[in-house]
């Protein structure tokens, strides 16, 4: 097992690490990589799929055979394929939004880079995305994975998350301040 820096206190955090452990150890981190972003982009872009992953009254059945059939067609690694029906035989695939950001996590400290998220009120392309994600690299010295959330509430300006670290030049954060001092 890898040397990690990583102490969960919660069940998810330890389901990431495992399975991010035996990816390592089995030489498939990229394969495993390739299908946790497919997912955390499933889980983001599809209001179905979320409620597939949270709703409690579907079937063990049921969630195991679209598991199946999700792997099959996007062609995941079969021990990914096993870990989501680990998950769902468990109980516990309603972590699957933490395990991602977990995963990723983990997968950053060991390639020592950063995961950043920008949100703001309008889209933007990816050419802006990777134009900010340069600009943050050079700022910080370290490769930055920028994702980018579209949130139409904020009005106007940015919010960026950095790890733990956020900096927020919104309208909404700004109306709530002034809101909170009155």
């Amino acid at each position: 097992m890898t040397q990690n820096t990583h102490h969960f206190s919660d069940a998810a955090g330890r389901y990431a690490l495992s399975l991010f452990e035996i990816s390592r150890e089995e030489n498939i981190l990229e394969d495993i990589e390739k299908n946790v972003k497919f997912l955390d982009e499933a889980l983001m872009k599809s209001e179905d799929f979320k409620k597939f992953v949270t709703n409690p009254t579907l079937s063990k059945v049921d969630r195991l055979g679209v598991m199946e059939e999700l792997g099959k067609k996007y062609n995941f690694n079969i021990f990914f394929i096993n870990f989501l029906k680990i998950l769902i035989e468990k109980h516990r695939i309603f972590f699957l939004e933490k395990i991602i950001k977990y995963f990723k996590d983990i997968l950053c400290d060991f390639r020592d880079e950063l995961n950043a998220i920008v949100t703001m009120p309008t889209k933007i392309s990816q050419s802006q995305i990777k134009e900010i994600e340069n600009i943050l690299n050079d700022i910080l010295k370290k490769q930055v994975n920028l994702n980018f959330k579209y949130d139409p509430s904020l009005i106007s300006g940015a919010k960026l998350q950095i790890g733990s670290i956020m900096v927020e030049d919104t309208a909404k954060a700004k109306f709530n301040k002034i809101l909170n001092n009155l």
